[in-house]
């Protein structure tokens, strides 16, 4: 994410210096075209870090797990409220396994660490990659996926 946000600012900067310095003729088409190339490379940077997510999720034995038909996810336990209690302060919504609820954990204190903002995570039950927001301070509380919510200390 990081790489696409550095790319298009360099789009951006470049054409401006070109827009600056007038007799370098660039026109606004190729100023266009630089600009749709530059979002065009910074989606595929996006897909090809959802594909290493995946990939490092698997490499790490979470692509194993397969999901529990007994409506109990991963032998967690439902609370009071439709959550399921996963174990170490982490629970995940109605919607949510506890595989899943784990791996958003982990993603956020490995790419966010404090505050607020937004992680793409891998679920080892449905095999997709989900992008979940989530909150400050605690418990945090993670929403986004396929109705999916997490929350953990």
């Amino acid at each position: 994410m990081v790489w696409r946000t550095v790319y298009i600012c360099s789009v951006l900067a470049f054409a401006a210096v070109l827009t600056a310095c007038g007799s370098s003729g660039a026109s606004q088409d190729e100023l266009d075209r630089a600009r749709t190339e530059g979002e065009a490379q910074a989606k595929q940077q996006t897909k090809i870090e959802g594909i290493e997510k995946q990939l490092k999720s698997l490499k790490h034995g979470h692509g194993t797990n397969q999901p529990n038909t007994s409506g109990n996810t991963s032998g967690s336990y439902s609370s009071a409220g439709g959550n399921s209690n996963c174990g170490g302060g982490l629970s995940a919504g109605p919607n949510t396994t506890c595989p899943f609820a784990k791996q958003v954990e982990s993603d956020y204190f490995s790419e966010i660490g404090s505050g607020a903002g937004t992680v793409v995570s891998y679920s080892p039950v449905t095999g997709k990659v989900y992008s979940m927001y989530c909150t400050a301070g605690s418990p945090h509380e993670c929403t986004g996926g396929n109705n999916a919510s997490v929350y953990f200390p």
